[in-house]
């Protein structure tokens, strides 16, 4: 039987059967993902977090463990918030110390969110203290633009908006653009066995993005473990052997049915520095909607950062997609 760690946040308010403790196991997997759904569905997020999905990427961590980095706030015994926190190096320089968290609904704006978030703070500055990347350290998060208790925690804690984030949707599956491949490369069917060298391509692309980008062994297995991945809706541009770029296409079917759409995804999108500025990223782009059209999706949608250095944005717009929300990544630095 899994230990119980029950602790004592400094900043905890006094509210009637709140208590504290760290995940213990798969057990808090259903109650904390029943919490982040109902917490995405007030801040006006479609994406749907299954049972399953959650169990990936929890046991898949890249750095600390779940039992280390994730806190629960519990009343009378049902989860009511869930929080945790990581690190990765950002292509920078610098190691960002990321913390999140989700509070349900029905118990925003008591302090719950805020208590976490000192705990969550007092742990990775005991990291960075331990680490002392020669870098550079930052404390970050990504806060919906709705979540309006979460942004005021942030900017009273000391933190500043750095970037932005933008979900976009098409709306319809309509007039679909369908260039031409560059010359001399090719689309050719991806199997299971492809994915390495795919997700190497991928992580490769965005090391010239801003930010944080995760390309340990665990960050592969969530990728490729997560159940929505299909390898034939995977559109991969190959020159000869080497990848070049490529979009995933994929469906959830569970967010689908939540929201009442047949909506699919188009993301990520990549390309690898050698074959940019020739149109490939608009020509997978094309087809990837198709194909997502020929399976019955009737909208399409996808996320993009506000500082992708390669006119991302204005491409996603050429392709009919529209802003529908929008996050924000706060950030603090950590002082030696």
């Amino acid at each position: 039987m899994t230990e119980t760690r029950w602790v004592d946040p400094p900043d905890a308010p006094a509210l009637a059967g709140l208590r504290f403790r760290r995940y213990a196991d798969e057990s808090d997997i259903a109650g904390m993902a029943e919490v982040i759904r109902a917490a995405n569905a007030a801040n006006g997020e479609s994406e749907y977090i299954s049972d399953d999905y959650l169990r990936s990427q929890v046991v898949n961590y890249s750095h600390v463990p779940p039992q280390e980095a994730r806190l629960l706030a519990l009343v009378d015994g049902r989860i009511v918030a869930c929080s945790s926190f990581e690190y990765a190096d950002t292509t920078e320089g610098r190691r960002d110390y990321r913390s999140s968290g989700q509070v349900h609904p029905e118990w925003r704006r008591r302090g719950i969110g805020a208590a976490m978030t000192a705990w969550n703070e007092a742990r990775l500055l005991e990291l960075a203290t331990e680490q002392r990347h020669p870098g550079g350290a930052a404390l970050t998060t990504w806060i919906e633009e709705a979540d309006v208790g979460a942004t005021v925690t942030a900017r009273a804690r000391g933190y500043r908006r750095t970037r932005t984030g933008f979900h976009m949707v098409r709306p319809g599956m309509e007039r679909i653009e369908t260039a031409p491949l560059p010359d001399g490369l090719e689309v050719r069917p991806v199997a299971r066995d492809d994915l390495p060298r795919v997700w190497d391509a991928m992580i490769e692309a965005f090391r010239d993005h801003h930010g944080s980008h995760d390309g340990s062994d665990a960050a592969f297995r969530r990728w490729s473990e997560d159940p929505v991945l299909e390898t034939d809706l995977l559109v991969i541009a190959f020159d000869g052997d080497a990848v070049a770029g490529g979009v995933q296409g994929w469906i959830d079917s569970e967010e689908n049915e939540a929201n009442g759409y047949l909506r699919g995804w188009v993301d990520p999108v990549f390309t690898r520095r050698p074959w940019r500025r020739r149109g490939l990223a608009r020509a997978l782009m094309g087809r990837t909607l198709v194909l997502l059209r020929d399976r019955g999706m009737t909208s399409a949608q996808l996320a993009v950062d506000s500082e992708n250095p390669h006119q991302a944005l204005t491409l996603y717009e050429d392709q009919r997609f529209e802003t529908v929300r929008t996050a924000a990544e706060w950030t603090r630095a950590i002082t030696p």
